[in-house]
């Protein structure tokens, strides 16, 4: 049974969606900007024991659009997660965190870490703009020939000024591929952009984009006592020595490496993706 809800949050409007019931699991979506769709059919069958929401963070997919001359930081969407988890009266939670989600579920679990049951950061974007800065030189890097004339005749024909969404997620799709191992996962998961979402997520990405040049949270969750496990796909292109930091830093924490593996282990490694985390739940 599916239950979606759209709920104020601090001033904005955010969708949810419940699936399941047992104890909650809350699902942070990567970006800045994106949305949560891609999220719930991987992880639809932990629904048998656990109450799952996934959510579209404040300013992406079907919540709220933001309004491009308010500032906003990275903090706002750490108290969005806290200010959700009252307004569904769950006294804790267990954070799945992906990509960003994952950045944003270890900001979460320092500043409210008494309200976690546990957490999983699967792939998560890096701890420090640096380790960022290597994963995407990795993504320039890993395009071939074909790839940069393909991406170069699609921008020829304007797409983004002519809301053109077929060529422009076809751009997206493109410029996607080096996140997999598996190439053939890269037609089997097509971008699904509208251009509301697509306007939503520039804006979410130029508004943060100046404090996620220059970051580093590492040292401050040193020592961070939160039961957690880190997933890191051997050939994402955000170095795994970001997402062994983690795992360092945090002392209740387990790395788990997937091997020939990306970005989204949870489509490329999904049943072994799943039952580490069933396991871990249940731990």
């Amino acid at each position: 049974m599916c239950h979606t809800e759209y709920l104020r949050i601090n001033n904005h409007v955010l969708f949810t969606k419940k699936i399941g019931s047992g104890d909650p699991v809350l699902f942070l979506h990567g970006g800045p900007g994106l949305f949560h769709d891609y999220l719930v059919q991987p992880f639809k069958q932990l629904s048998s024991n656990h109450e799952l929401i996934f959510f579209d963070q404040r300013g992406s997919g079907a919540s709220s659009a933001l309004n491009p001359n308010q500032p906003i930081c990275i903090n706002d969407f750490v108290a969005d997660i806290e200010s959700l988890r009252h307004a569904l009266n769950f006294q804790t939670i267990t954070l799945i965190g992906h990509s960003w989600g994952g950045l944003l579920a270890v900001l979460y679990a320092d500043k409210f870490g008494k309200n976690l049951k546990s957490m999983i950061l699967v792939d998560p974007a890096p701890g420090n703009s640096s380790f960022d800065k290597v994963g995407r030189n990795t993504m320039q890097n890993r395009l071939t020939v074909d790839d940069r004339e393909e991406i170069n005749s699609i921008m020829q024909t304007n797409p983004f000024e002519n809301r053109e969404m077929d060529a422009i997620n076809r751009f997206v799709q493109i410029n996607e591929k080096p996140r997999y191992f598996d190439q053939s996962y890269v037609s089997k998961n097509k971008p699904t952009f509208t251009f509301d979402t697509l306007a939503k997520l520039q804006t979410v990405s130029s508004l943060l984009i100046e404090e996620l040049d220059d970051y580093d949270i590492y040292q401050r969750i040193q020592g961070l006592d939160i039961k957690t496990l880190v997933i890191h796909g051997d050939y994402d292109p955000i170095p795994v020595k970001s997402s062994r930091k983690y795992s360092e830093m945090l002392t209740s924490s387990r790395f788990l490496l997937m091997n020939d593996c990306g970005h989204f282990p949870f489509i490329e490694k999904k049943e072994e993706t799943l039952s580490s985390i069933v396991d871990f739940l249940n731990s």
